[in-house]
């Protein structure tokens, strides 16, 4: 199996370096956390198949030697998810950073039009009002579907059920 072809999840559990019966992951959570790395030694010594374990809690890394003809490297990823407690946080839906800076630039810019316009407007209905003026304005250049009426259709929307 190929390092690449190995799950891993971006903040939480990243593969750092594989090999055959080796493997190398960086866990964000056991970052300057000596018990919780103590207690996941132990859990995996256990384990049948485990040869070795090796953890930095100061950058947060684990050396694992294991046997792959008794456990395979993805199982072992998931062992490693289930003993620490992350399923949950390794498989829920994230938004990227992009999505959070481009939230807060809508929100300051929606606040400052509302504020410029005394509450007349806002972002939503600036944008619906573009869209309502451009549809007719191409229905009267070019009454041929969909371009103009499409504008109307999204104007309408927003204007009713908010975007939804």
């Amino acid at each position: 199996m190929k390092n690449s072809t190995l799950p891993s999840f971006y903040g939480i559990l990243e593969i750092q370096h594989y090999i055959k019966g080796r493997i190398r992951v960086k866990i964000e959570s056991l970052k300057n956390d000596d018990k919780k790395a103590d207690e996941l030694k132990m859990n995996l010594l256990k384990l049948n198949g485990i040869k070795e374990v090796a953890i930095n809690s100061l950058l947060g890394t684990i050396l694992v030697k294991f046997d792959e003809t008794i456990i395979e490297p993805v199982i072992l990823i998931g062992v490693l998810l289930n003993f620490l407690g992350l399923e949950e946080e390794a498989f829920e839906k994230k938004n990227g950073r992009m999505s959070f800076v481009l939230k807060d630039i809508l929100e300051a810019m929606d606040m400052t039009l509302y504020n410029k316009t005394k509450g007349i407007l806002d972002i939503k209905t600036t944008i619906a009002l573009f869209f309502l003026i451009y549809g007719v304005k191409k229905i009267k250049q070019n009454p041929i579907m969909p371009n103009g009426v499409n504008m109307l259709w999204w104007a309408y929307n927003i204007m009713t059920k908010g975007g939804k």
